[in-house]
């Protein structure tokens, strides 16, 4: 009679566990779980394809110089990339397209918090340097279940089904069987009303509230197999542990929870919980039932062999934990041979525990964490205080690794009060490991040291292209947003024409370089532009030689020259808005007399006869306007400076300020004006770019750095 009792009571259970699960998956609270939004994110894996450089500079762009939202990686092609977003690798792919304009795919259906995390953290940092992204789920959720949390409810309620059809045969049957055949006749109940369950849940997901396509009877054994699973873990603790074996089921079910919600919540954890917790039953069961319903049961494979292996363990488990006495109805204590030998018991569970949850784990135990975009070589130095302190540590320093010695040294200073200067050719040792000339870098000097701005290959900090072609920067500026510096350094694209010569090389025509500055980080290249097409023709400006930043505008001026009119370089002037200094369209002109669109009209402001150097300063003093340069390039001796009452001119040569001759041995060239440094009122300090007319720096690299001076503005 009391058999008959229990057999009705069990059934009566299940009928009600069902009932209860079938609410859980039918009824759907607010539009987000809570919880799934509220940690913040950390290292989501997004590929990036595109043709390098530019891939290597978005990766890294992406990254950031600091620990970021995203893990960004290179992936060979579309192909590759689109198979890591369908098994679930990465949860993104950002396609490089033309200029300035790329695609984004996500895939909503693994996590709509990722999703939208992906596409929020991408835009804004494309944002940073003009470019913009168009998003393309790939794999998105059912309109039945917008945010994807309908694989979550199927998958708990399984869960819990396999718990509580463990608990209703422990209150009815007892915590432990009297033998192993006993054992078998339990687990042959709990297997029974699996099936029930698997085929309940997936006719209710995939039939009447028809929330997903998913195969039915794959998902229906893939629920079979959960709820047999997690049964037979929870058998095997009630019977172990009896009504606190119970509680521990219903403990390891709280606990995967954020585990079933998705990957991106836990990642401000250290990298075993999110593991971890991914693995405890709801989020494996949560994982294949995505698998299943929208990724075409990529995947499911190890979610089966997880739980197959947990019903064989629990199965295990309760054989042993059977006595020959006839067991009573109820939940008993914890097993005897537990309460005699607890140590054992503990190293045992532990055991169990590693067997269940980190077996089937252990794959993912490595962490995405990139490696820093740059970094920044500190020397510990005396910051100089003044101009004659400056030239002194520049003869000596012999401890900046990287940096021999380079030309240009245009600067401007950040908001955190650290100054950035960028060189041209640089030269390092030739124990360095890279290659000894680079054609350009940048320091960093502030904060008690000075540094070096290294990318992981330790190259040039603006890549050469594949064909060669290298950058020279002219001028660079900084503007600070939001808490950040958004710097833009203006550069020339040379190609090499010879084997070895100072000259041995041609100008193929301007290019900007956007960096993002995160207070007291490193300088991230976010992206570099070429404008226009390759042409050497000399007598096309190259715009950005000198460049002023008044509010949202830019002044971009451009030095030309013909082979017949000197041997200085003539001036003319462009502006355009901070935001679209990429995009030269929406450049306009100086003609003389009004702002313009056709960049052949650009009037001239200096003329080449006894004109500026190629690469040269503008720069605004109280009302007036200043431009600086050597007069007639390397031939000339004057540093000069033209005064003008605006931007646009006119602009009127004065007496020189100083004398800057070559020498037969020595090259004194390309002086520039350094506001932000040592600023005294009516006057500037200049910088003057040096270098050995044979090109060979590595005697005496003192002679390849800039010498400083200070000169009265008139």
């Amino acid at each position: 009679m009391d058999r008959v009792r229990g057999v009705g009571l069990t059934v009566a259970g299940f009928v009600v566990a069902i009932a209860l699960t079938t609410l859980l998956v039918r009824i759907d609270p607010a539009s987000e779980l809570p919880g799934l939004t509220q940690a913040a994110p950390r290292e989501i894996p997004v590929a990036v394809v595109g043709p390098e450089p530019q891939a290597t500079t978005m990766r890294d762009a992406l990254n950031g110089p600091v620990d970021q939202p995203l893990a960004a990686r290179l992936s060979p092609s579309r192909k590759a990339a689109e198979a890591s977003l369908r098994d679930r690798s990465v949860s993104g792919v950002l396609l490089l397209g033309r200029g300035d304009r790329h695609v984004l795919w996500v895939a909503s259906a693994a996590g709509r918090a990722e999703a939208d995390e992906v596409r929020s953290t991408v835009e804004e940092i494309l944002a940073v340097s003009g470019q913009t992204v168009r998003v393309s789920d790939r794999i998105p959720t059912s309109a039945r279940d917008p945010q994807g949390v309908g694989p979550f409810r199927l998958a708990m309620g399984w869960a819990l089904l396999g718990v509580a059809f463990a608990g209703l045969l422990g209150l009815v049957f007892g915590a432990r069987s009297a033998g192993p055949r006993l054992v078998l006749l339990r687990f042959a109940v709990l297997a029974g009303g699996a099936a029930v369950a698997g085929v309940g849940g997936a006719f209710l997901s995939d039939v009447v509230i028809d929330r997903f396509d998913a195969p039915f009877w794959s998902l229906a054994a893939l629920g079979a197999l959960v709820v047999l699973g997690v049964g037979a873990v929870a058998l095997a603790l009630i019977a172990w542990f009896g009504g606190l074996g119970l509680g521990l089921g219903i403990a390891g079910l709280v606990l995967g929870i954020p585990g079933a919600i998705g990957a991106w919540p836990l990642t401000p954890m250290p990298v075993v919980w999110p593991t971890l917790l991914a693995w405890l039953p709801p989020g494996a069961a949560t994982w294949g039932t995505r698998d299943l319903a929208y990724f075409d049961g990529e995947g499911v494979e190890r979610v089966v062999l997880m739980f197959m292996l947990w019903t064989m363990i629990g199965l295990a488990a309760t054989t042993v934990a059977a006595t020959e006495a006839e067991s009573r109805p109820g939940l008993l204590s914890v097993h005897p041979s537990l309460r005699r030998r607890p140590v054992v018991a503990a190293l045992g569970a532990l055991f169990l525990a590693g067997v269940l949850v980190v077996t089937p784990a252990a794959p993912a135990f490595t962490t995405s964490a990139p490696q820093p975009s740059v970094t920044v070589t500190c020397a510990p130095v005396t910051l100089p205080r003044n101009v004659e302190e400056l030239n002194q540590r520049i003869e000596t320093v012999d401890d900046i690794a990287g940096f021999v010695g380079g030309d240009v040294g245009a600067s401007t200073a950040l908001a955190d009060g650290r100054e950035l200067f960028v060189f041209g050719d640089t030269v390092r040792r030739p124990d360095y490991d890279s290659t000894t000339m680079v054609r350009n870098s940048m320091l960093v000097l502030g904060d008690g040291c000075a540094g070096l701005v290294q990318r992981r290959n330790r190259g040039a900090l603006i890549p050469d292209r594949p064909d060669g072609v290298g950058y020279w920067p002219m001028s660079i500026a900084s503007v600070e947003l939001d808490g950040h510096d958004l710097v833009g350094v203006m550069a020339q694209r040379v190609e090499q024409t010879g084997d070895d010569g100072p000259f041995a090389f041609r100008n193929l025509g301007p290019a900007v370089a956007i960096f993002d500055v995160e207070s007291g980080q490193g300088p991230v290249l976010q992206r570099v532009v070429d404008l226009g097409k390759d042409d050497p023709d000399p007598s096309r400006p190259t715009w950005g030689a000198a460049g002023t930043v008044v509010g949202d505008t830019v002044y971009l001026y451009g030095t030309s020259r013909s082979s017949e009119n000197g041997f200085g370089w003539a001036v003319s002037v462009a502006r355009a808005r901070l935001t679209d200094i990429t995009d030269q369209s929406t450049w306009r002109y100086w003609d003389g007399s009004r702002w313009q669109r056709d960049e052949d009209r650009a009037a001239t402001l200096i003329d080449q006869r006894d004109g500026v150097s190629q690469t040269f300063s503008v720069f605004r003093e109280g009302d007036s306007w200043y431009a600086l340069s050597k007069q007639s390039d390397f031939v000339g001796t004057d540093l000069v400076l033209w005064k003008a009452p605006s931007p646009t001119g006119p602009f009127t040569a004065l007496p020189p300020v100083a004398k800057i001759p070559s020498t037969s041995s020595e090259l004194r060239y390309m002086p520039l004006a350094h506001p932000d440094l040592f600023p005294e009122p009516g006057t500037m300090v200049v910088s003057v770019s040096r270098n050995t007319t044979d090109g060979d720096v590595q005697a005496d690299p003192s002679l390849y750095r800039p010498e400083f001076l200070r000169i009265d503005l008139p």
